[in-house]
C-alpha cells in the first residue's frame, strides 16, 4: 500500500489516495483468516472510493428531519460520509427533545457493531459478525463547521465523520428545523421503498 502526501484544501484535512493491493488465489493456497480480511478490505475500500469520488458526500435520499409531539423524527434514507461509508437509516428514527435548548444540529454517523461471537479454535471468543448501522445523536456543535470549503457531492476529506441532517433552534416552545445546505444536488432523486 502506498501513501499519498497529506494535504489541506482550506483547512481541511484532505486524506491521500492509496494504491491497492489485491489476491491472487491458487489451487493448493493455503487461505487464512487475514487473506479473507484483506480480500474484504480491498473490496469495501474499492466501493468507498467509488463512492466518495464518483457520487460524493451528504444525503442521497430521504433522511428529512421533523418535530413531532416532543421528539426529533428522522425519515428513512441514505447518506454517503466523507469516507464513502453508506449511511442507511432503515426505519423512521425518533429522538427525544426532552432537556434540548437552543440551537442544535441533528447527526447520523456510521458505526460496525459486533454481531455474533463464536469459540475459536483457541477457545478464545471471537466476533465472527459485523453489522454496518448508524447512530443519530444531537450535539450542540456542527460537525461540518470545517467542510463549508468541502460542498456537498464531492470527495469530502476522506474520513468517516458524523453527517449534519438538519439545524434546530427553539423559539418559545416550538421547534424550527433547518435542512442543511449540505444535500446532495442530482437529477430526479431516487424514490426509496422503504
Amino acid at each position: 500500500m502506498i501513501r499519498g502526501v497529506v494535504r489541506r484544501h482550506k483547512g481541511v484535512r484532505i486524506v491521500p489516495l492509496r494504491q491497492f493491493e489485491r489476491s491472487r488465489f491458487f489451487s493448493g493456497q493455503l487461505v487464512t483468516a487475514d487473506d479473507l480480511q484483506r480480500e474484504q478490505d480491498y473490496h469495501r475500500d474499492k466501493a468507498r472510493l467509488h463512492n466518495r469520488f464518483l457520487h460524493g458526500w451528504g444525503v442521497v435520499a430521504g433522511l428529512t428531519v421533523s418535530v413531532d409531539q416532543g421528539a426529533i423524527v428522522v425519515a428513512p434514507g441514505l447518506a454517503l460520509d466523507c469516507a464513502g461509508n453508506e449511511l442507511i437509516l432503515p426505519t423512521e428514527e425518533r429522538v427525544s427533545l426532552s432537556g434540548l435548548t437552543g440551537r442544535q444540529y441533528v447527526t447520523i454517523r456510521y458505526v460496525e457493531l459486533p454481531t455474533a461471537q463464536i469459540p475459536s479454535p483457541s477457545g478464545e471468543v471471537e466476533v465472527s459478525r459485523i453489522k454496518e448501522a448508524v447512530v443519530l445523536r444531537v450535539l450542540s456543535t456542527n460537525p461540518q463547521a470545517g467542510h463549508r470549503a468541502l460542498p456537498s457531492g464531492g470527495p469530502g476529506c476522506g474520513q468517516s465523520h458524523e453527517l449534519c441532517l438538519a439545524s434546530i433552534s427553539q423559539r418559545g416552545s416550538r421547534w424550527r428545523v433547518t435542512p442543511v445546505k449540505g444535500r446532495r444536488k442530482q437529477k430526479g432523486r431516487p424514490r426509496l421503498g422503504l
